[in-house]
């Protein structure tokens, strides 16, 4: 400690610039992490009135936790001026540091709560080879930007009249489950109709009636190899199909090619403007389509997130035409409801996974 020349009275350094002197810091009170935000908020306010109306405190008491925050660090952080308070230079670097500690807070509580709402793990699907190839693709991407910690692993089948699950956590089919335990949710109604391609249209027309079927190059699936297909039973005539298949998808290329003419879902014109509904008036039927799943398994997080979307955006039933429970032409503005049940479902899950709700 230094000698004062004229008082002859001991100087203390820290004293003179504004510190604590070791006596005063042990007397100190711990800091308050809460006085730093009332700090701040003092700061921009500019004004303790304002920013007492703000917290809802009283002036005296915004005044008081900013003494003792002072105090706590040694420096005055506040001048009075005639428009009320300006930050001083040691004010102005606290709030950097202040604003810093608030934003790497609200980084913290962002990632707790993500954290918390996320959905982790994966779901077994299993659903024919024709929704798992059309219809499922374009909804994917909207699912995982809301379930981004959710794996999916979807296989499918030919025939979906059987119960394959387990393993499989979910799967659509068209038949309600007998068993007790398992759960079936109507997803909807797929309506089938032919379809043929512009140019297999141009270049073998259209037939005018069902009888008029022997006459064309036709396409037909059936699940067991001698079995007669979907669309010889359904026409009820002797009709030698040029290709035969289980696959959906198979017989959906070579009709989109124009090899043949045969039987798709309704929704298929909408995903394929080329293709053209044939007799859709007169020559149809339909299958009701089940979300199949064991009660235990659909309340695991990641199989009943992919439920939930299944029935929420995949099978809109209120707005998709082409899996209400009665059967509807295709019409030309179907591509627009189609569009924007995609854009519902990318728009909405997205804000959701913004807000984290």
């Amino acid at each position: 400690m230094e000698r004062d020349p004229v008082t002859g009275r001991g100087k203390d350094r820290n004293r003179e610039w504004g510190h604590a002197s070791n006596d005063e810091a042990a007397e100190m009170p711990d800091l308050d992490w809460d006085d730093f935000r009332l700090f701040a908020i003092v700061a921009r306010q500019g004004s303790y009135t304002r920013a007492a109306k703000k917290l809802r405190m009283t002036q005296s008491a915004v005044s008081r936790r900013i003494a003792r925050l002072e105090k706590s660090i040694g420096a005055r952080l506040f001048d009075r001026v005639p428009q009320g308070i300006a930050l001083t230079s040691q004010g102005g670097k606290l709030l950097k540091y202040a604003n810093s500690a608030e934003d790497i807070i609200d980084r913290a509580k962002g990632s707790v709560r993500e954290a918390v709402n996320r959905v982790e793990g994966d779901c077994k699907l299993l659903m024919g080879d024709g929704l798992a190839g059309y219809w499922m693709p374009p909804f994917q991407s909207a699912f995982f930007d809301r379930n981004s910690s959710v794996t999916l692993q979807i296989f499918t089948a030919h025939d979906l009249s059987g119960n394959f699950t387990p393993p499989y956590d979910i799967q659509i089919q068209y038949k309600v489950p007998m068993e007790t335990d398992r759960v079936a949710v109507r997803a909807g109604t797929i309506h089938f109709v032919l379809c043929a391609s512009a140019a297999y249209v141009q270049r073998m027309g259209v037939p005018k009636t069902v009888a008029d079927l022997v006459h064309h190059r036709l396409g037909d699936t059936t699940p067991h190899l001698g079995e007669r297909g979907a669309l010889s039973m359904r026409a009820n005539l002797d009709l030698v199909p040029i290709i035969t298949t289980n696959s959906s998808a198979a017989l959906g290329g070579a009709i989109e090619d124009g090899t043949v003419m045969g039987l798709m879902p309704t929704y298929m014109p909408v995903l394929n403007p080329a293709l053209v509904p044939v007799m859709a008036d007169t020559f149809h039927f339909d299958a009701a389509i089940y979300i199949c799943f064991e009660r235990e398994t659909g309340s695991k997080p990641a199989v009943r997130a992919t439920i939930d979307f299944l029935k929420e955006y995949v099978f809109d039933r209120q707005r998709m035409p082409w899996f209400f429970n009665h059967f509807l032409q295709p019409q030309k503005d179907w591509k627009r409801i189609y569009d924007s049940c995609l854009t519902r479902a990318s728009e909405e899950l997205s804000q959701q996974a913004a807000t984290g709700s």
